[in-house]
C-alpha cells in the first residue's frame, strides 16, 4: 500500500511538541485488530498510513490514467510520481471512481468477520465514488444492509481524513455503526474545507474556467480562494492578489470562522509542497494552539484538479 506523506501533530496539554511515529503506532496499534466496526474510505482520503495500519482501515482506490498508462491510486502510484508526471505538462490525467466491486468486497470480509462497516466516501459532488458505494450496498442482501453505514462525507483530501480518523476513535471506544454515524453527520455539518490553488492551468484544463480566465488570473497574480459548500461542491469564496496573501486569508477564515480552535483536531493538505504545508501547520499550531494537526499531501484524483502547490485547511465553524 502506498500512501502520501502526511504526519500528525498532538498537543500535549503539558508541552508542545510532535509525537514519533513509533508512539503513535504505541498508542493507536494495540486495537486496530479488535475493531467491532470496520471502517472503510477510498484513496482520496488522506491519512498518515501509520492510522491505516493502525487502525486497520481498508480503501478502495480510485484511478488515474495518463495517456500511456492506468494507474491504482494509492497502490501503484506515489505522490512524487505522480507530481512528476502532471509538471511534464500536456493533458490531464483521466481520473475515476472505485468500481462498486471493489467496495463490495471490502464490504463482505468485513461482514464476514462479524463486524458491522462504516464507508467513508469522497464528497458526491466532486466524484461518483458514493454512488459506487451506494451500488455495493445494494448488492447485500437485507440482512448484510442492516450491518453496512453509508457517509458521503461532503469533503476531500485530509477533511475526509478528519472523518475516517473520528469513525474509527468511536469505534475503538465501543460505539455502534449508528451511533458513529450520527456523529459524522454533526462534523459534516460544521466542516469548513477552504483552500487555495497555486496554479489556474488545472482548473483550465479540467473545463472549471476558461482559457481567458486563466490568462488573466496567471497575468494579476489572482489566487482564488475556494471552499466546498454544504453539498460538497467547490464554490469560489473570494479572490486575492498573490500567494503570500492566499495563505494569510487562510489564517484569517480560521480566526473568523473557526470555533474552539483550540480543542480542534484540524486538518492541513498540500498539493506536493512540504515545506510550504510545514509553514502553515506551524503557523496554526502558534496561532490557534489545536489540539491536534493531522497533514496530508494531496492524492493523484484530487491533485489532477487542483494542481501542485495547492493549500487547505479544514476545521470547524
Amino acid at each position: 500500500m502506498i500512501l502520501g506523506k502526511t504526519r500528525v501533530y498532538r498537543r500535549n496539554r503539558e508541552q508542545h511538541g510532535e509525537i514519533t511515529d513509533k508512539s503513535l503506532l504505541q498508542i493507536t496499534g494495540r486495537v486496530g485488530a479488535m475493531m467491532p466496526v470496520r471502517v472503510i474510505t477510498d484513496s482520496a482520503c488522506d491519512l498518515p498510513s501509520e492510522l491505516f495500519k493502525a487502525h486497520n482501515i481498508k480503501f478502495a482506490s480510485l484511478s488515474v490514467t495518463f495517456a500511456d498508462r492506468t494507474y491504482t491510486d494509492g497502490v501503484d502510484l506515489t505522490r512524487d510520481e505522480f507530481y512528476d508526471r502532471l509538471a511534464q505538462g500536456g493533458d490531464l490525467p483521466m481520473t475515476a471512481q472505485p468500481s462498486p466491486h471493489a467496495f463490495l468486497v471490502l464490504m463482505q470480509e468485513a461482514l464476514a468477520a462479524g463486524d458491522e462497516v462504516v464507508v467513508v466516501t469522497l464528497s458526491s459532488g466532486l466524484s461518483g465514488t458514493f454512488e459506487s458505494a451506494q451500488t455495493a450496498y445494494h448488492s447485500l442482501n437485507k440482512e448484510e444492509q442492516r450491518r453496512v453505514h453509508l457517509v458521503d462525507s461532503r469533503t476531500a483530501a485530509t477533511g475526509e481524513g478528519l472523518l475516517v480518523l473520528q469513525a474509527v476513535r468511536l469505534a475503538e471506544q465501543g460505539k455502534s455503526g449508528q451511533e458513529i454515524v450520527e456523529n459524522l453527520r454533526g462534523m459534516i455539518s460544521s466542516l469548513a474545507s477552504v483552500f487555495t490553488v497555486d496554479t489556474l492551468e488545472n482548473l483550465r484544463k479540467g473545463g472549471r474556467i476558461s482559457r481567458i480566465q486563466a490568462l488573466l488570473g496567471t497575468v494579476l497574480e489572482i489566487k482564488p480562494i475556494l471552499e466546498l459548500d454544504r453539498e460538497g461542491h467547490i464554490v469560489v469564496k473570494e479572490k486575492v492578489r498573490g500567494r503570500r496573501k492566499a495563505v494569510r486569508r487562510l489564517l484569517e477564515i480560521m480566526a473568523a470562522e473557526g470555533k474552539n480552535l483550540s480543542d480542534q483536531v484540524v486538518g492541513i493538505a498540500h498539493g506536493h509542497v512540504p515545506e510550504a504545508a510545514a509553514e502553515l501547520e506551524q503557523a496554526i499550531r502558534e496561532r490557534f494552539n489545536a489540539k491536534e494537526i493531522i497533514v496530508g499531501e494531496i492524492s493523484a484524483t484530487i491533485g489532477t484538479h487542483t494542481g501542485p502547490g495547492c493549500l487547505a485547511v479544514f476545521f470547524h465553524r
